[in-house]
């Protein structure tokens, strides 16, 4: 008989993009913990993430965990860019291709004027996300690039009752493009090869019966990789995806997108649930 083969995937479950309550910012290290770039109600779906997989830990099968990982120069960080008088873009400051033509911001390193050019126009012409500058975050090996505490204590336990480990795939590295999805960067570079396409997430999905969605943020990491996983899957595997709406949100400002992207999610037969609605097996 065949065994049904669950796996969760998470998606940048990393304090940096949680809003960890005052009483919680202090980790075992004794470090501060200051979210960088904290989405909206995202601390009570680590509680309602962690439940699950509690819940449902005799039958989760693979966990696989997206880490954002980033240096402090960073095409989407500050430091990258600057104006004529040498200052350098506020946190959500959208640079267009056209501020580049026209002057308005520049890369710090001159050398990089034909990249950003030539990103910024591919960008625009195939419909990615604007180029905006977001607060410096997930900078490698700092407390806001770890996985937060119920998310971690949660998968510890489950590799503790299963006798296996978690597979952990990192994303952003480069400094000269933005990588959102889990698949692929927003602009692949032809030099190197972790910016293009990497065909786990769908090869997990292909070998799966059924996998569990969740991580931060709706609006953006969670959207792109799901969207790049189905790009690669024919229907009958976007089936077996559900996306654990109660375990994710989107960063504040971008609720219309997140919605508009359940609903396209929706449309190709991704299924949309909460945990609560998922029976423990």
């Amino acid at each position: 008989m065949h065994q049904t083969i669950t796996s969760l995937l998470i998606i940048d479950p990393q304090y940096d993009f949680y809003d960890v309550p005052l009483h919680e910012q202090l980790n075992a290290a004794a470090q501060t913990i200051s979210p960088a770039l904290p989405v909206p109600h995202s601390w009570e779906d680590a509680q309602r993430l962690a439940r699950f997989i509690h819940n449902q830990q005799n039958s989760i099968n693979n966990i696989v965990v997206t880490l954002d990982s980033h240096h402090e120069y960073d095409i989407a960080h500050a430091i990258y860019w600057q104006n004529k008088h040498g200052q350098h873009p506020a946190p959500f400051t959208l640079i267009s291709h056209q501020d580049i033509v026209d002057g308005l911001w520049q890369p710090t390193d001159l050398e990089q004027l034909n990249h950003v050019l030539e990103y910024t126009q591919s960008l625009e012409q195939t419909g990615k996300y604007s180029l905006i500058i977001w607060p410096t975050h997930c900078i490698i090996d700092s407390v806001g690039h770890t996985v937060v505490a119920p998310i971690q204590t949660a998968i510890e336990n489950w590799e503790n009752q299963k006798n296996i480990s978690r597979h952990t795939i990192s994303k952003g590295e480069n400094p000269h493009t933005e990588h959102y999805g889990g698949c692929e960067a927003e602009y692949p570079l032809h030099d190197d090869i972790k910016t293009q396409f990497d065909p786990q997430l769908a090869t997990l999905v292909v070998q799966s019966d059924r996998v569990f969605i969740s991580g931060q943020a709706l609006s953006h990491c969670v959207a792109s990789t799901v969207e790049q996983m189905i790009d690669k899957l024919p229907r009958d595997d976007i089936r077996k995806l559900t996306i654990l709406i109660d375990t994710t949100s989107p960063v504040a400002g971008f609720e219309k997108q997140a919605q508009a992207f359940v609903e396209r999610m929706l449309a190709l037969g991704v299924n949309i649930a909460n945990t609560t609605d998922v029976i423990h097996r």
